[in-house]
Order: structure tokens, then C-alpha cells, then sequence
């Protein structure tokens, strides 16, 4: 992992810890990944499939807000691999 994506993960769950991500538009509705599936890898596609139905089931507050921090490192995670690809040749 790179410097930056390292500084942007760090970032992300310091935010995610704070509160800081509660309340953007959409919050607890599924993120529409159709058009950003052929950018993750199979093991992030799935990762987030899995999050997907579990959220689905009734569960505490609590572990919805986890999933949903979970769900946003995965992602910050799948791009930064993704740019990181995309720069090298």
C-alpha cells in the first residue's frame, strides 16, 4: 500500500469512528454498484455481495452502522487498488 491510500484509509476510518459519515444522502440504502463491478476484483465483489444480504436481514443499529464502515473501507480499498493498477502500465 502507498503512502496516499495509506493517508485516505486512515482518514476514512478516523471519519467513520467520529460519526462524520452518518447522516450523507442515501445513508442506509444499498450503494448501486452495477456500473462500478468490472473495476473490483472478484474478492471485493463478493466481500461486498455478502455485506449486501447480511445488511438486508434485521439487525441492531449498532452492527448496521459496522457493516456499513466495513463496506466503505472495502471500497476505498478496491479503488485505490484500482487507480494503482490503472497507473501502472
Amino acid at each position: 500500500m502507498n503512502a496516499l491510500a495509506f493517508i485516505g484509509e486512515t482518514r476514512i476510518a478516523q471519519a467513520v469512528q467520529e460519526g462524520e459519515l452518518d447522516n450523507l444522502p442515501g445513508a442506509g440504502r444499498p450503494l448501486d454498484l452495477t456500473v462500478r463491478d468490472g473495476a473490483l476484483e472478484a474478492q471485493a465483489r463478493l466481500g461486498l455481495q455478502l455485506l449486501d444480504r447480511a445488511r438486508r436481514v434485521r439487525t441492531d443499529a449498532a452492527q448496521d452502522q459496522r457493516e456499513r464502515a466495513v463496506l466503505r473501507l472495502l471500497w476505498a480499498k478496491a479503488l485505490s487498488r484500482q487507480r494503482r493498477n490503472s497507473s501502472n502500465p
